[in-house]
């Protein structure tokens, strides 16, 4: 399979696996964001990308450059059964609502998103439904 062009922006970026994926079938990056600073120099070490190109904390983007397609990989502790279990109750499971808001905000092409099994679990059922209604 041939490569295509398209342009992507990577939400809760990590270290950039997304990003490994993404620009190895042709994807261009326009930015990334990310809070952990050793995630952050990791990512930008890796892809030799200026750290410029992070948004930051995600609470904070309201506005998005064009791109075809959006990542984020949202953190999961608020429905991993080793983490908290407090669902949108918890501060990092709020931050699902910053992340289809952008997505709504700036509509691309298609949305990847990676989270734990607990999230599709009997117990946070509504939660899911309401990510997927807003998507």
């Amino acid at each position: 399979m041939g490569k295509v062009s398209f342009r992507f922006v990577d939400l809760f970026s990590g270290i950039g696996g997304f990003r490994i994926a993404l620009s190895s079938i042709g994807g261009t990056c326009l930015n990334f964001s990310e809070i952990n600073s050793d995630a952050i120099d990791s990512y930008c070490k890796n892809f030799n990308e200026d750290a410029s190109k992070n948004f930051g904390d995600i609470t904070k983007v309201k506005e998005l450059p064009s791109h075809d397609i959006l990542t984020a990989g949202v953190p999961c502790q608020s429905w991993s059964i080793a983490g908290s279990n407090l669902g949108f109750d918890d501060d990092r499971g709020q931050l699902w609502n910053d992340t289809l808001y952008v997505l709504q905000q700036s509509k691309p092409k298609a949305f990847i998103f990676e989270n734990v099994k607990g999230l599709a679990d009997p117990r946070n059922k509504p939660a899911l439904d309401h990510i997927l209604h807003k998507i």
